[in-house]
C-alpha cells in the first residue's frame, strides 16, 4: 500500500498546478465510494501549503453527472471557496453542477476514480506534465484547425465528424478556461476536442475500458447516424450501458461523437478505471452525451466514455495516431 507520505506528497501536485496559496479556501469534495486516505492527504497536503482545507463526504451518488447534495453544491459555490476538488466515485464534469461552477467562474480539478494506486511511485500520476502538455497542445492544433476527425481501427471501428470551429484543448494537470473559471484534472493527460453535433456518422467499437464496466471481456460496439447512436451491441458492457441510457432516460443521452481525445500519458497500466485507462498514450476515449462543459450546445441527463485501445485518428488526412503510438510526438513523450 502507498504510504501517506507519499501519497500527501503526489497529491501537491494538483494544488501547485492550480497556484494554491496559502490562507486560500480549498474544498474537497468526496464521497462514501473513495477510499478515506485520499481525502485525509488531500487536507494534508492543502495544509502543507498554507490554505485551509474544508472536506465534505456524501454518499456515492447514482450515476455519473449526478448533481452533489444541495448544500454542499452552495458551499463549492460559496464566494469564500477558491477552488473545489471533485474527488468523487462518479465524474462530476458534466452535472449541471459543474456547469453552475463554470457560470460562476469558480476552479475546479477533477479526481473521479482515484484510487491510491494510482499514486504510486512510476505510475500516472507522476509523469512529466509539462511533456504531456507539450504534446497535448500540438494535438490541440491540429483539432482547433481541423474540419474532419476520423477514428478507424481494426476491431471494426470507422467514425467520421465535423470539427469546423471547434476549439481542440490540451488537458494535462493545467488548468484551462471552462466558462468564465478555469478546470483540469488529476491524473491527467489527454487533448480532445468536441464535434459538431449531429455530424457524426460510423461505427465504434470500445475494446479497453468503459464507463461503469470498468475492463471489458467483450467490445460494446455501437452505430451513429446523424450525430445520434441508433443502436448498441455486446455482451454485458453494452447491456449495462443499454440498462443506464434507459433509466435515465433522455434522448441527448445518445449524442455521438460528444467528445474525441487522445491519450498522452506513458505510465497508464489498464486497471479497468476511466480516470487513467482514457488517458493512456495513444488510447482514443470517445463520448456520448452532454457537450456543455466542453464548449458544445448539447445539454444531457448523462455523460457516458469508452476506450479503444490502439485507433487510428487523422485530421485532415494528418495521421495523429496508429496502433498505440502518437506519430506526431517530436518530443519522445513516451520516454519521459
Amino acid at each position: 500500500m502507498t504510504d501517506f507520505a507519499h501519497l500527501t506528497q503526489v497529491l501537491r501536485t494538483p494544488l501547485e498546478l492550480n497556484n494554491v496559496k496559502a490562507g486560500q479556501k480549498v474544498m474537497i469534495l468526496t464521497d462514501t465510494g473513495m477510499d478515506p486516505i485520499l481525502w485525509q492527504a488531500l487536507q494534508a497536503a492543502t495544509d502543507q501549503l498554507g490554505a485551509e482545507p474544508i472536506v465534505a463526504i456524501m454518499n456515492k451518488r447514482e450515476t455519473h453527472s449526478t448533481d452533489p447534495l444541495h448544500p454542499l453544491m452552495a458551499a463549492a459555490l460559496d464566494d469564500d471557496t477558491d477552488l473545489c476538488l471533485y474527488l468523487t466515485s462518479t465524474a462530476m464534469a458534466h452535472a449541471k453542477f459543474n456547469d453552475a461552477m463554470q457560470d460562476a467562474g469558480k476552479s475546479i480539478v477533477l479526481m473521479e476514480e482515484l484510487t491510491p494506486a494510482m499514486l504510486a511511485p512510476g505510475g500516472p500520476a507522476t509523469a512529466d506534465y509539462r511533456a504531456l502538455d507539450r504534446l497535448g497542445k500540438r494535438i490541440a492544433e491540429a483539432f482547433t484547425a481541423g474540419d474532419t476527425v476520423r477514428v478507424t481501427c481494426p476491431n471494426g471501428t470507422d467514425l467520421t465528424a465535423n470539427i469546423t470551429g471547434r476549439m481542440g484543448r490540451s488537458i494535462a494537470g493545467f488548468p484551462f478556461p471552462m466558462g468564465t473559471g478555469s478546470g483540469c484534472a488529476f491524473p491527467d493527460g489527454e487533448a480532445h476536442v468536441c464535434p459538431v453535433e449531429g455530424t457524426g456518422e460510423g461505427r465504434i467499437v470500445f475494446d479497453l475500458t468503459a464507463h461503469n464496466t470498468g475492463l471489458l471481456e467483450e467490445p460494446i460496439v455501437m452505430t451513429v447516424e446523424k450525430g445520434f447512436v441508433t443502436r448498441i451491441e455486446g455482451g454485458r458492457g453494452a447491456a449495462i450501458w443499454r440498462d443506464t441510457l434507459d433509466r435515465f432516460a433522455d434522448p441527448n443521452n445518445y449524442n455521438c461523437p460528444a467528445e474525441i481525445a487522445i491519450g498522452l500519458n506513458p505510465r497508464v497500466t489498464p486497471t479497468g478505471l476511466m480516470r487513467t485507462d482514457k488517458k493512456k498514450y495513444g488510447a482514443v476515449h470517445i463520448g456520448i452525451g452532454d457537450t456543455i462543459a466542453l464548449g458544445g450546445t448539447c445539454h444531457a441527463r448523462l455523460r457516458l466514455e469508452g476506450v479503444i485501445d490502439k485507433p487510428e485518428v487523422t485530421v485532415d488526412g494528418e495521421v495523429l495516431t496508429r496502433g498505440g503510438d502518437i506519430l506526431v510526438d517530436e518530443w519522445n513523450t513516451r520516454d519521459s
